[in-house]
Protein backbone atom coordinates (compact mmCIF):
# COMPACT_ATOMS: atom_id res chain seq x y z
CA UNK A 1 0.00 0.00 0.00
CA UNK A 2 3.02 1.86 0.86
CA UNK A 3 4.34 1.76 -2.59
CA UNK A 4 0.93 2.71 -4.33
CA UNK A 5 0.53 6.26 -2.09
CA UNK A 6 4.23 6.80 -3.62
CA UNK A 7 3.21 6.38 -6.74
CA UNK A 8 -0.15 8.29 -6.92
CA UNK A 9 1.94 11.47 -5.02
CA UNK A 10 4.75 11.15 -7.61
CA UNK A 11 2.62 11.33 -10.54
CA UNK A 12 0.70 14.11 -8.83
CA UNK A 13 3.82 15.79 -8.62
CA UNK A 14 5.30 15.07 -11.75
CA UNK A 15 1.71 16.21 -13.71
CA UNK A 16 1.77 19.50 -11.64
CA UNK A 17 5.12 20.18 -12.67
CA UNK A 18 4.46 19.36 -16.37
CA UNK A 19 1.81 22.11 -16.26
CA UNK A 20 4.67 25.00 -14.75
CA UNK A 21 6.80 23.83 -17.26
CA UNK A 22 5.55 26.03 -19.91
CA UNK A 23 8.97 27.80 -21.00
CA UNK A 24 11.56 26.92 -23.84
CA UNK A 25 14.38 26.40 -21.45
CA UNK A 26 12.36 24.04 -19.58
CA UNK A 27 10.89 21.64 -22.79
CA UNK A 28 13.35 18.77 -22.25
CA UNK A 29 12.78 18.47 -18.13
CA UNK A 30 9.10 18.58 -19.01
CA UNK A 31 9.38 15.45 -22.03
CA UNK A 32 11.00 13.60 -18.91
CA UNK A 33 8.24 14.67 -16.76
CA UNK A 34 5.98 13.22 -19.36
CA UNK A 35 7.68 10.16 -19.45
CA UNK A 36 8.26 9.62 -16.16
CA UNK A 37 4.15 10.37 -15.24
CA UNK A 38 3.12 7.60 -17.88
CA UNK A 39 5.73 4.75 -15.90
CA UNK A 40 3.94 6.05 -13.11
CA UNK A 41 0.85 5.55 -14.29
CA UNK A 42 0.95 2.34 -16.01
CA UNK A 43 3.07 1.23 -12.64
CA UNK A 44 -0.42 2.44 -11.08
CA UNK A 45 -2.36 0.23 -13.18
CA UNK A 46 -0.39 -2.81 -12.86
CA UNK A 47 -0.20 -2.62 -8.94
CA UNK A 48 -4.46 -2.07 -9.10
CA UNK A 49 -4.35 -5.01 -11.51
CA UNK A 50 -2.80 -7.27 -9.15
CA UNK A 51 -3.08 -6.05 -5.87
CA UNK A 52 -6.86 -7.44 -4.76
CA UNK A 53 -7.28 -4.66 -1.68
CA UNK A 54 -6.69 -1.85 -4.59
CA UNK A 55 -9.35 -3.50 -7.19
CA UNK A 56 -12.00 -3.83 -3.97
CA UNK A 57 -11.70 -0.57 -3.14
CA UNK A 58 -11.84 1.05 -7.02
CA UNK A 59 -15.00 -1.50 -7.50
CA UNK A 60 -16.60 -0.10 -4.26
CA UNK A 61 -15.90 3.45 -5.43
CA UNK A 62 -17.49 2.81 -8.76
CA UNK A 63 -20.67 1.16 -7.20
CA UNK A 64 -20.91 4.06 -5.10
CA UNK A 65 -20.83 6.59 -7.89
CA UNK A 66 -23.33 3.98 -10.02
CA UNK A 67 -25.50 4.66 -7.12
CA UNK A 68 -25.53 8.39 -6.45
CA UNK A 69 -25.72 9.10 -9.89
CA UNK A 70 -28.73 6.66 -9.83
CA UNK A 71 -30.87 8.20 -6.84
CA UNK A 72 -29.58 11.74 -8.84
CA UNK A 73 -31.55 10.41 -12.00
CA UNK A 74 -34.60 9.34 -9.97
CA UNK A 75 -34.79 12.21 -7.88
CA UNK A 76 -34.64 15.06 -11.59
CA UNK A 77 -37.46 12.36 -12.90
CA UNK A 78 -39.63 12.39 -9.55
CA UNK A 79 -38.98 16.39 -9.77
CA UNK A 80 -40.14 16.70 -13.64
CA UNK A 81 -43.21 14.46 -12.89
CA UNK A 82 -44.41 16.63 -10.23
CA UNK A 83 -43.12 19.86 -12.01
CA UNK A 84 -45.70 18.48 -14.94
CA UNK A 85 -48.74 17.75 -12.50
CA UNK A 86 -48.36 21.07 -10.89
CA UNK A 87 -48.49 22.83 -14.13
CA UNK A 88 -51.53 20.76 -15.40
CA UNK A 89 -53.00 21.36 -11.64
CA UNK A 90 -52.64 25.17 -12.26
CA UNK A 91 -53.70 25.32 -15.86
CA UNK A 92 -56.99 23.72 -15.13
CA UNK A 93 -57.26 25.92 -11.65
CA UNK A 94 -56.64 28.83 -14.53
CA UNK A 95 -59.62 27.81 -17.20
CA UNK A 96 -61.81 26.96 -14.21
CA UNK A 97 -61.45 30.20 -11.62
CA UNK A 98 -64.39 32.28 -12.05
CA UNK A 99 -66.25 29.68 -14.33
CA UNK A 100 -68.96 27.23 -13.56
CA UNK A 101 -70.54 24.67 -16.45
CA UNK A 102 -74.23 23.76 -16.93
CA UNK A 103 -75.10 20.40 -17.77
CA UNK A 104 -76.17 19.01 -21.30
CA UNK A 105 -79.48 20.07 -20.34
CA UNK A 106 -78.27 24.08 -20.09
CA UNK A 107 -79.11 23.44 -16.43
CA UNK A 108 -76.76 25.54 -13.79
CA UNK A 109 -76.57 23.72 -10.66
CA UNK A 110 -76.98 25.70 -7.25
CA UNK A 111 -76.99 29.03 -9.42
CA UNK A 112 -76.83 31.97 -7.54
CA UNK A 113 -77.17 35.09 -9.09
CA UNK A 114 -81.29 34.86 -9.37
CA UNK A 115 -82.60 35.93 -12.75
CA UNK A 116 -80.69 37.27 -15.29
CA UNK A 117 -80.31 38.59 -19.21
CA UNK A 118 -78.38 36.81 -21.80
CA UNK A 119 -77.32 40.02 -24.29
CA UNK A 120 -75.88 41.59 -27.02
CA UNK A 121 -73.70 44.58 -26.49
CA UNK A 122 -74.40 46.95 -29.14
CA UNK A 123 -73.60 50.48 -27.71
CA UNK A 124 -69.86 52.48 -28.87
CA UNK A 125 -67.70 50.20 -26.34
CA UNK A 126 -66.89 53.39 -23.56
CA UNK A 127 -66.32 52.18 -20.54
CA UNK A 128 -66.18 53.16 -17.01
CA UNK A 129 -63.63 52.66 -13.93
CA UNK A 130 -65.41 49.86 -12.98
CA UNK A 131 -65.21 48.09 -16.72
CA UNK A 132 -68.52 48.96 -17.47
CA UNK A 133 -70.41 49.81 -20.10
CA UNK A 134 -71.40 53.77 -20.10
CA UNK A 135 -74.14 53.64 -22.61
CA UNK A 136 -75.59 50.40 -21.41
CA UNK A 137 -76.89 49.40 -24.65
CA UNK A 138 -77.69 45.44 -24.77
CA UNK A 139 -80.25 43.48 -27.16
CA UNK A 140 -81.65 40.89 -24.99
CA UNK A 141 -81.43 37.11 -26.84
CA UNK A 142 -82.09 35.23 -24.00
CA UNK A 143 -82.22 34.48 -20.02
CA UNK A 144 -80.77 32.46 -16.75
CA UNK A 145 -83.42 31.78 -15.12
CA UNK A 146 -83.40 31.85 -10.67
CA UNK A 147 -83.00 28.14 -10.84
CA UNK A 148 -80.01 28.52 -13.47
CA UNK A 149 -82.06 27.42 -16.69
CA UNK A 150 -80.82 28.68 -20.06
CA UNK A 151 -83.50 29.28 -22.54
CA UNK A 152 -82.78 31.35 -25.25
CA UNK A 153 -85.58 33.97 -27.41
CA UNK A 154 -83.25 35.99 -30.34
CA UNK A 155 -85.27 38.93 -32.03
CA UNK A 156 -85.92 38.58 -35.58
CA UNK A 157 -84.04 40.89 -36.71
CA UNK A 158 -80.95 42.81 -35.48
CA UNK A 159 -78.72 45.95 -36.29
CA UNK A 160 -76.03 45.09 -39.10
CA UNK A 161 -73.42 48.17 -40.05
CA UNK A 162 -71.66 45.96 -42.20
CA UNK A 163 -71.90 43.48 -45.23
CA UNK A 164 -70.61 39.93 -44.94
CA UNK A 165 -67.65 40.46 -46.84
CA UNK A 166 -66.67 43.34 -44.89
CA UNK A 167 -67.14 42.18 -41.17
CA UNK A 168 -66.88 38.33 -41.28
CA UNK A 169 -63.43 37.49 -39.34
CA UNK A 170 -62.99 34.38 -38.73
CA UNK A 171 -59.29 34.35 -37.23
CA UNK A 172 -58.93 37.43 -36.16
CA UNK A 173 -55.01 36.79 -36.98
CA UNK A 174 -54.65 34.01 -39.36
CA UNK A 175 -57.63 34.39 -42.13
CA UNK A 176 -58.51 37.62 -43.42
CA UNK A 177 -62.12 38.29 -45.68
CA UNK A 178 -60.56 38.81 -48.92
CA UNK A 179 -59.06 34.86 -48.64
CA UNK A 180 -62.38 34.00 -47.95
CA UNK A 181 -65.23 33.39 -51.36
CA UNK A 182 -68.69 34.78 -50.23
CA UNK A 183 -71.63 33.69 -52.48
CA UNK A 184 -73.77 36.72 -51.33
CA UNK A 185 -70.87 38.98 -50.20
CA UNK A 186 -73.62 41.81 -49.86
CA UNK A 187 -75.70 40.26 -47.25
CA UNK A 188 -76.06 42.28 -43.73
CA UNK A 189 -74.49 40.41 -41.61
CA UNK A 190 -73.69 40.83 -37.58
CA UNK A 191 -71.40 38.93 -35.74
CA UNK A 192 -71.91 39.80 -31.97
CA UNK A 193 -68.59 38.16 -30.56
CA UNK A 194 -67.68 34.62 -29.75
CA UNK A 195 -68.77 35.29 -25.91
CA UNK A 196 -72.84 36.52 -24.98
CA UNK A 197 -73.33 38.74 -22.12
CA UNK A 198 -74.66 37.95 -18.59
CA UNK A 199 -76.37 41.23 -17.52
CA UNK A 200 -78.24 41.91 -14.50
CA UNK A 201 -80.29 45.41 -13.64
CA UNK A 202 -79.10 46.46 -17.22
CA UNK A 203 -75.31 46.03 -15.72
CA UNK A 204 -72.53 43.33 -16.65
CA UNK A 205 -72.46 39.98 -14.51
CA UNK A 206 -70.46 38.03 -16.72
CA UNK A 207 -70.11 36.43 -19.55
CA UNK A 208 -71.54 32.92 -21.33
CA UNK A 209 -69.14 30.65 -23.08
CA UNK A 210 -70.75 27.52 -25.27
CA UNK A 211 -69.22 24.36 -26.50
CA UNK A 212 -68.30 20.73 -25.19
CA UNK A 213 -64.53 22.37 -22.82
CA UNK A 214 -63.94 25.03 -20.86
CA UNK A 215 -60.79 25.22 -22.29
CA UNK A 216 -61.69 25.07 -25.97
CA UNK A 217 -64.30 27.88 -25.64
CA UNK A 218 -61.77 30.07 -23.58
CA UNK A 219 -58.85 29.39 -25.95
CA UNK A 220 -60.36 29.74 -29.00
CA UNK A 221 -62.38 33.32 -27.96
CA UNK A 222 -58.86 34.52 -26.76
CA UNK A 223 -56.51 36.10 -29.51
CA UNK A 224 -54.03 34.96 -27.44
CA UNK A 225 -54.69 31.49 -27.35
CA UNK A 226 -55.99 30.79 -31.21
CA UNK A 227 -53.03 28.03 -31.71
CA UNK A 228 -53.94 25.97 -28.86
CA UNK A 229 -54.94 22.66 -29.67
CA UNK A 230 -57.25 20.84 -26.97
CA UNK A 231 -59.81 18.40 -28.87
CA UNK A 232 -62.93 20.08 -28.72
CA UNK A 233 -65.44 22.84 -29.77
CA UNK A 234 -66.60 26.70 -29.24
CA UNK A 235 -70.49 27.71 -30.51
CA UNK A 236 -71.12 31.25 -31.30
CA UNK A 237 -74.31 32.72 -32.51
CA UNK A 238 -74.15 34.67 -35.72
CA UNK A 239 -76.97 37.06 -37.82
CA UNK A 240 -77.04 36.82 -41.84
CA UNK A 241 -80.11 38.69 -43.23
CA UNK A 242 -79.95 36.89 -46.60
CA UNK A 243 -78.70 33.29 -47.33
CA UNK A 244 -74.91 33.25 -48.31
CA UNK A 245 -72.09 30.66 -48.08
CA UNK A 246 -68.54 31.68 -47.16
CA UNK A 247 -65.65 29.09 -47.76
CA UNK A 248 -61.54 28.84 -47.68
CA UNK A 249 -59.30 26.34 -47.08
CA UNK A 250 -55.82 28.18 -45.43
CA UNK A 251 -52.81 25.57 -45.32
CA UNK A 252 -50.23 27.33 -42.86
CA UNK A 253 -46.49 25.41 -43.82
CA UNK A 254 -44.30 24.96 -41.27
CA UNK A 255 -45.73 27.87 -39.06
CA UNK A 256 -42.89 28.25 -36.04
CA UNK A 257 -44.60 27.25 -32.80
CA UNK A 258 -42.72 28.14 -29.79
CA UNK A 259 -43.58 26.70 -26.70
CA UNK A 260 -40.83 27.72 -23.69
CA UNK A 261 -37.42 27.10 -24.84
CA UNK A 262 -38.56 24.80 -27.82
CA UNK A 263 -39.17 25.77 -31.29
CA UNK A 264 -41.03 23.06 -33.78
CA UNK A 265 -42.09 23.94 -37.43
CA UNK A 266 -46.08 22.41 -37.90
CA UNK A 267 -48.21 22.85 -40.47
CA UNK A 268 -51.90 23.73 -39.61
CA UNK A 269 -55.03 23.75 -41.85
CA UNK A 270 -58.11 25.95 -41.48
CA UNK A 271 -61.24 25.34 -42.87
CA UNK A 272 -64.22 27.01 -43.41
CA UNK A 273 -67.61 25.66 -44.85
CA UNK A 274 -70.06 28.13 -43.47
CA UNK A 275 -74.29 28.16 -45.08
CA UNK A 276 -75.66 30.80 -43.58
CA UNK A 277 -79.46 30.82 -43.75
CA UNK A 278 -81.40 34.23 -43.34
CA UNK A 279 -81.64 34.98 -39.59
CA UNK A 280 -79.72 33.64 -36.20
CA UNK A 281 -76.81 31.04 -37.20
CA UNK A 282 -75.18 29.23 -34.80
CA UNK A 283 -71.31 28.36 -36.26
CA UNK A 284 -68.95 25.46 -34.80
CA UNK A 285 -65.17 26.10 -34.24
CA UNK A 286 -63.93 22.58 -33.75
CA UNK A 287 -60.36 21.08 -33.32
CA UNK A 288 -60.22 17.92 -34.82
CA UNK A 289 -56.32 16.94 -34.89
CA UNK A 290 -53.54 18.06 -32.52
CA UNK A 291 -50.43 17.36 -31.55
CA UNK A 292 -48.36 17.54 -28.34
CA UNK A 293 -45.47 20.16 -27.80
CA UNK A 294 -44.26 19.57 -24.10
CA UNK A 295 -47.05 18.38 -22.54
CA UNK A 296 -49.46 21.69 -24.04
CA UNK A 297 -51.53 21.16 -27.47
CA UNK A 298 -51.74 22.54 -30.86
CA UNK A 299 -54.22 22.13 -33.78
CA UNK A 300 -52.78 20.54 -36.56
CA UNK A 301 -56.76 21.06 -38.20
CA UNK A 302 -59.78 23.37 -36.91
CA UNK A 303 -62.79 23.13 -39.04
CA UNK A 304 -65.32 26.02 -38.88
CA UNK A 305 -69.18 25.04 -40.35
CA UNK A 306 -73.08 26.07 -39.31
CA UNK A 307 -74.67 23.65 -37.12
CA UNK A 308 -78.66 23.32 -37.72
CA UNK A 309 -78.94 22.33 -33.85
CA UNK A 310 -77.30 22.48 -30.51
CA UNK A 311 -75.29 19.53 -29.99
CA UNK A 312 -75.97 17.11 -27.30
CA UNK A 313 -72.73 17.38 -25.64
CA UNK A 314 -72.85 20.91 -25.59
CA UNK A 315 -72.60 23.31 -22.60
CA UNK A 316 -72.68 26.57 -21.09
CA UNK A 317 -69.64 27.97 -19.53
CA UNK A 318 -70.15 31.28 -17.34
CA UNK A 319 -67.44 33.33 -16.11
CA UNK A 320 -68.38 35.82 -13.82
CA UNK A 321 -66.80 39.62 -14.23
CA UNK A 322 -63.88 40.62 -12.30
CA UNK A 323 -62.75 36.66 -11.95
CA UNK A 324 -59.10 38.01 -12.09
CA UNK A 325 -59.24 39.66 -8.74
CA UNK A 326 -61.13 36.64 -6.82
Amino acid sequence: MKNFNLLVLIAILLFSTGCMSQTPEQKKQEEEAEKLKAQAEKQIQELMKNNPEVKNMMEELKKRQAQEQAEKEKKSLQQKKQQTINKAKNREEYYWKGKIASNTSGQFKNWKHGNVDIAIYDGDGKMDQYNNYIDKKYVVVGNISAAGKVSFNFPKTIRTPKPISKSLIPELHSVYNQDVTFSNPNTPYRHPGFVLSVIKDNNALGQLFIGNSEKVTYNLAAPCCLDYGDIGYRLYWVYSKEACTAKVKQDFKDKKITIGETEKNLDQTIIYDLDFKPGWNLIKTEVLENIKINGESRFKLKKHTVVKTMPSDAKYYFLIKDWFNQ
